[in-house]
């Protein structure tokens, strides 16, 4: 008597790739991230808080590596404004291309995507509260103070969510599932 041991279903092989996402998947995850995350910094510290006009927000990004000096006027002010930008958008397409190469190999449902997206958009968050920042020159509020929550939320949902459905939908569209 002979046992057919290949008796397991096409959905349970699943092609081995080493890369499932695209590049142009990665750029437009980490664009669509960076722009959602900054209009919500813009809304709250601009719009709601008052504590930053659009320029001075993005010179706080790039007073991480600048410090004080990063909150210059003139010629100078919208230099460290652009490095701020360059800076968040940067920080954008590391997150995204770290998330293509070793999550997403691991994400076969839109279930998945979509939790594994809201837990790593929060990870991202806290990361960048717990070490990021402290190394950085940047001004700090307390770790758990003021619009720590919203935040928190923000990148779950706004970048986190972007990510890891772009790239679902990117590799489905690669694979074919």
């Amino acid at each position: 008597m002979t046992t057919d041991c290949s008796s397991s279903t096409t959905e349970d092989r699943r092609p081995a790739r080493s890369r499932r996402w695209s590049w142009p998947a990665v750029v437009m995850a980490a664009l669509v991230a960076a722009v959602a995350d900054a209009a919500f910094a813009y809304v709250a510290y601009v719009l709601i808080a008052g504590r930053f006009n659009f320029e001075t927000l993005l010179q706080y990004i790039a007073s991480g590596v600048l410090g004080d000096a990063a909150f210059a006027t003139g010629w100078v002010g919208i230099g460290t404004a652009t490095l701020g930008f360059a800076i968040h958008a940067a920080l954008a397409v590391v997150y995204t291309a770290f998330y293509a190469v070793v999550i997403s190999p691991r994400v076969h449902t839109l279930a998945t995507a979509s939790v594994l997206g809201v837990a790593y958009g929060a990870g991202i968050w806290v990361f960048m509260n717990a070490v990021v920042l402290p190394l950085g020159r940047a001004a700090r509020e307390p770790f758990l103070s003021g619009y720590y929550l919203a935040f928190w939320v923000d990148h779950a949902l706004l970048l986190g969510l972007p990510i890891a459905l772009i790239l679902y939908a990117s590799a489905t569209r690669r694979t074919g599932d």
